[in-house]
């Protein structure tokens, strides 16, 4: 998912920069997003399903602040890049780092594994 995800947002192809923008624009949040583009759709039904537990179980803050960061890229046309971190808790680190003469937003995203989150 992260690779697909990353050539969508890091701004080479233009019309799939700007469907991953629409489909930001018209999301409540990071999940209604992912399924928009249809990056979960693309999994197979045992990955996808562990992401969407993951994504349902993401507190209302941090997919706050990877919309917001996601969103800031947009509105400078910039891209991003996503990062999976394995980690105890779920956490959102967002930067910004020097990209090809002007900036990238990074988006590291630290969760456990997303089996953790199946019943």
């Amino acid at each position: 998912m992260i690779p697909a995800l990353n050539a969508m947002l890091g701004g080479g192809n233009r019309a799939d920069y700007e469907r991953a923008r629409s489909a930001l624009a018209d999301a409540d949040s990071v999940q209604e997003a992912l399924e928009a583009v249809g990056i979960l759709h693309d999994l197979d039904d045992d990955v996808a399903l562990e992401a969407r537990a993951l994504f349902d179980a993401l507190p209302a803050a941090l997919d706050e602040a990877i919309i917001a960061a996601l969103e800031s890229a947009f509105e400078r046309d910039v891209p991003a890049l996503i990062e999976w971190v394995e980690g105890e808790s779920l956490a959102v680190m967002i930067s910004e780092e020097p990209h090809g003469g002007d900036v990238r937003v990074r988006i590291a995203f630290v969760s456990p594994d997303g089996s953790t989150f199946l019943d």
